[in-house]
């Protein structure tokens, strides 16, 4: 009889502690942190760029010949007019002075046939005769001409010999890439954003800031130069901006094509959506399992409600737009959002 006496104490020891624990669950307000819905139509997005140069040529001589002269190397900046390469121009030149010759004959020809035909001292036929031979000997006489001056490679405009192609004394064919010049003071930059951000491109309000990766802290302001409306090969819509800032001093900032950038984008999209959007932390949303619908706990009193909203977009700050299922001024749950459960009540932390 005393073991069961025993036995029975145990037991109603062991039911006295679970239904202690029981209620000390029940009484357990679970804190929770707290963000306000705000109203904002603004997305900011961060893309990679890279610089490229607005002017970029390779240039080549139009005739051939062996190359007598190169002095640029590469890296070397060069002023407009200034002499590329040369090639050895003494067969051009003999070329130049028997087409020369030739031409200067012609022409005396045709002036002495003037005199006669006006003599009637030859006829019409001999004189448009001299005349065509005249037109012949002008043509060959100015291809020399341009030959000759085709002999000396200059640069059309300022920039930087970004890569030497051919070496002095090298033989060359009219045509063949002799340096690569670019025009570093003339820069633009170029990425590329996603299809479904197009609208972004067409906002009133944009604004560009880029921080090249070689002057990290250097921030600076861009403008658009150009877009595409459409993806050409799928990987998304190209864009071209160009600096727009005071403060970039070329000199002190030596941007050259290749460098990498960060790019800090945004716009104004109010216009393009149906209904104002609000902003939330994007720590307030999450989903099921199956990823097809998205959910925040709005603060309802000091009761949870899970409440299905559609995400427009995350703005590139940690936050996300809602395009429909909250309004401005309600309280969602930012921290433990997996932890909560429908009509729970907890305290909200200040």
């Amino acid at each position: 009889m005393k073991r069961n006496y025993g036995l029975i104490l145990v037991t109603v020891l062991l039911l006295t502690a679970c239904g202690s624990k029981k209620g000390g669950n029940e009484s357990f307000v679970r804190p929770v942190k707290t963000a306000i819905v705000e109203s904002r139509s603004e997305i900011r997005k961060d893309f990679s760029g890279i610089v490229e140069a607005v002017e970029y040529v390779k240039l080549a001589f139009r005739v051939s010949g062996q190359i007598i002269n190169l002095p640029v190397i590469e890296g070397q900046r060069v002023k407009k007019g200034e002499l590329i390469a040369a090639i050895d121009p003494r067969d051009i030149a003999l070329q130049y002075a028997a087409d020369k010759a030739a031409y200067e004959t012609a022409a005396a020809q045709v002036e002495r046939n003037k005199r006669l035909l006006g003599k009637q001292a030859i006829s019409v036929q001999e004189y448009e005769i001299s005349l065509a031979n005249y037109q012949k000997a002008k043509s060959a006489f100015e291809l020399s001409s341009n030959n000759m001056r085709d002999t000396r490679l200059t640069a059309p405009f300022e920039g930087s010999i970004e890569k030497r192609l051919v070496e002095n004394f090298q033989r060359v064919n009219s045509g063949e890439g002799i340096v690569q010049l670019v025009n570093t003071r003339n820069l633009r930059i170029k990425f590329t954003i996603p299809d479904a951000y197009l609208p972004l491109l067409r906002a009133k309000e944009q604004h560009f800031k880029v921080e090249f990766d070689t002057y990290k802290g250097h921030i600076f302001n861009a403008k658009l130069e150009e877009f595409l409306d459409i993806s050409t090969d799928g990987t998304g819509i190209p864009v071209t901006i160009t600096i727009d800032d005071p403060d970039f001093d070329k000199a002190l900032f030596e941007v050259k094509p290749g460098f990498t950038c960060s790019i800090r984008f945004s716009a104004d999209v109010g216009p393009y959506v149906e209904e104002a959007m609000t902003v939330v932390p994007l720590s307030a949303v999450f989903g099921e399992s199956n990823g097809k619908q998205t959910y925040v706990w709005v603060l309802n009193g000091n009761k949870v409600n899970r409440r299905e909203v559609k995400v427009y977009s995350p703005t590139g700050e940690a936050q996300v737009f809602i395009s429909e299922g909250l309004n401005p001024g309600e309280k969602v749950i930012i921290a433990g959002v997996h932890q909560l459960v429908e009509g729970e009540t907890v305290k909200e932390l200040k």
